[in-house]
């Protein structure tokens, strides 16, 4: 520390907007001496510092903001958040588009017969499969977290399921006639309708255009 305030008391006689002989000679503004001196200060400064301590002290760096956490969420799909271990861990973004009345009923019987949907909070097939029920009918479907990152990680879950996870999305539906117990991929709704059993009617035009299913899954 003593080493420290020596070189800075060394230095001082140069942190002033001083130079007064190079101010005369070159005869320019107070400001623009003030900016022209700044940089030459820095210069001084990182060579006297050089190979001591306190150059990273004087290292130029970048100041730069963190962008918010819902453009980081919107570009990437899920955003980091700290658990009560002190790990960062990550939080899938919340599902953006309205439910259809159908697909609420849809989320509701799935619930019921003990569907579920496992996947992974960094997979885009299973964000995009919330996407198709919606923000108020994936809130009842449910769903396990794979992913040890993931903040509703469930390591029990995942040990019973794990040798039936092909990649994710993977869906199981307990009991399901067609032999097709665990699915793995994103899914359109009516898929989903058929594999489960459900018969209480879906009409995909009701869904809207925007919905525009696709097929997939992450390994």
């Amino acid at each position: 520390m003593f080493r420290y305030q020596t070189i800075i008391l060394a230095l001082l006689p140069f942190l002033s907007c001083g130079f007064q002989t190079s101010m005369q000679t070159r005869k320019v503004s107070k400001t623009k001496c003030f900016a022209e001196n700044a940089v030459d200060r820095r210069q001084l400064i990182q060579s006297i510092a050089a190979g001591t301590a306190l150059s990273p002290l004087f290292q130029k760096r970048e100041a730069s903001a963190a962008p918010p956490i819902a453009i980081i969420a919107e570009e990437l799909g899920y955003f980091p958040v700290t658990n009560k271990a002190g790990e960062t861990v990550y939080v899938p973004a919340k599902v953006r588009r309205k439910s259809s009345e159908q697909s609420i009923k849809l989320a509701q019987y799935l619930k019921s017969i003990g569907a579920v949907m496992y996947g992974a909070y960094w997979c885009p097939h299973c964000s995009h499969q919330k996407e198709l029920f919606g923000s108020e009918a994936w809130q009842t479907v449910p769903y396990i977290e794979c992913s040890t990152n993931g903040f509703y990680y469930n390591a029990q879950k995942v040990a019973e399921a794990k040798n039936n996870i092909e990649g994710f999305p993977t869906w199981h539906f307990p009991n399901n006639k067609k032999g097709k117990d665990w699915v793995s991929g994103e899914m359109p709704l009516e898929r989903i309708v058929s594999l489960s059993g459900y018969k209480g009617g879906f009409d995909v035009t009701l869904e809207g255009p925007e919905v525009k299913p696709s097929s997939g899954s992450c390994a």
